[in-house]
């Protein structure tokens, strides 16, 4: 597709302007955003958890895209030509296929990581460490530039002869090869993944409400023991011991599990949002690049190609919307209050010593996260009381 006229057009000042300002105003808010979900956690430490570091590597991504890609793209829309010359104008278009394809692999790892996050909720944090989420992250960015690199090494159609026309990589292999692997693979293992996370989760739901009635009944009946017969002390002892044991607890479970249902829910509308805005690109741009009768108009290809831009701005409005934690990380930064949270480890639990009124913030704060995406899932615990009985029987780490 090609922008610019080899006939440069007259100026329209009007229309300059308030293009100017439209896309000025989107580009400052998408630099302003993303930079916002960086500090979020890069100032809480309670925030910095692998999940976080792939949120934080598409907001790089977006960031970059904002930074160097835009504001060309911007200025081409607004003067009708190219107006930085022929070696920038491949750079450009190179930096765009890697900003982008990094966002789409970075959502590909989200995916992945939110699978393994509902269906090993407990073994997560050994199976997803910080070591081997940065190996990821590095593996987005390589294969990002191996698919980005071809046009610069000569993949590409032959230039325009005047420096005034920009022209993105038409040529029909590199076409169908960088949609691929920029877009419909991923897209592929995105959804793939997300259907496995609903199946997966509206199973464990179904496990966890039985597991959680069948724990209550237990402990019915064995307040009923306790109040009719004399059972020995040490016997007594050992099933207080095995109750509490917070590895073991159904209610232990079902709050890491309704974390990581909240946290797929978000990062599903982030993915959904990915989808709906280059979607129209990716099918017009290999369609167009084999078959010229395909091609859409100049001015609809722009408005294609400026709504997949658009998806850059749509993430920073996502999180605080979907994410308390995010939302409050948010604030805090546009007070300038940069705050560091410490990271709590096991609390050692004293029944008798319990602060009651810091595990019942903590535990709001969970539960408001915590909601559920599928049917059902908020009849998990059938009253409050019933919540506070599970709850208050083991330490809570306080994470995100």
């Amino acid at each position: 597709m090609v922008f610019g006229n080899l006939n440069l057009p007259a100026l329209d000042i009007t229309r300059a302007i308030t293009v100017g300002l439209v896309l000025g105003a989107f580009i400052l808010f998408a630099i302003v955003g993303n930079i916002l979900v960086i500090l979020s956690v890069a100032c809480n430490r309670h925030l910095r958890i692998p999940t976080n570091y792939f949120i934080v590597n598409l907001a790089i991504a977006d960031l970059l895209l904002s930074f160097t890609v835009l504001p060309f793209s911007a200025t081409l829309d607004i003067l009708g030509y190219w107006a930085f010359g022929r070696i920038f104008c491949d750079i450009w278009a190179a930096v765009d296929v890697l900003c982008c394809t990094a966002s789409i692999l970075s959502l590909c790892a989200i995916s992945i990581d939110r699978y393994i996050g509902v269906r090993y909720s407990l073994q997560y944090p050994t199976l997803v460490t910080r070591r081997k989420a940065i190996l990821a992250l590095l593996s987005v960015w390589v294969l990002s530039m191996i698919i980005s690199i071809g046009p610069l090494l000569g993949w590409k159609e032959p230039a325009p002869k005047d420096d005034k026309v920009c022209c993105i990589t038409e040529e029909p292999f590199y076409a169908l090869f960088s949609s691929l692997g920029s877009f419909y693979i991923p897209l592929i293992v995105i959804l793939v993944m997300y259907c496995r996370v609903y199946i997966v989760a509206k199973r464990t739901t179904k496990n966890l409400e039985a597991g959680v009635m069948k724990e209550m009944s237990d402990s019915k009946e064995l307040t009923l023991r306790i109040h009719y017969k004399n059972i020995h002390e040490d016997t007594l002892n050992s099933t207080k011991s095995k109750s509490h044991n917070p590895r073991n607890s159904i209610a232990f479970k079902l709050f890491k599990f309704s974390r990581e249902k909240k946290a797929a829910k978000t990062l599903g509308i982030v993915v959904g949002m990915f989808i709906l805005c280059w979607l129209p690109f990716f099918i017009a741009l290999p369609l167009g690049s084999m078959f010229s009768v395909l091609k859409p108009p100049e001015t609809l290809f722009k408005v294609i190609f400026w709504l997949g831009y658009f998806n850059s701005c749509l993430n920073p409005i996502i999180y605080p919307c979907s994410s308390k934690e995010f939302k409050r990380a948010f604030i805090r930064i546009l007070k300038c209050q940069c705050h560091q949270r410490k990271r709590l480890g096991w609390w050692t639990y004293n029944y008798r010593t319990w602060n009651r009124g810091s595990f019942e913030h903590s535990r709001k704060d969970s539960l408001e996260d915590g909601g559920s995406f599928l049917s059902g899932s908020q009849r998990t615990l059938s009253s409050a009381t019933h919540v506070w009985q599970l709850f208050s029987s083991f330490p809570i780490m306080c994470e995100s």
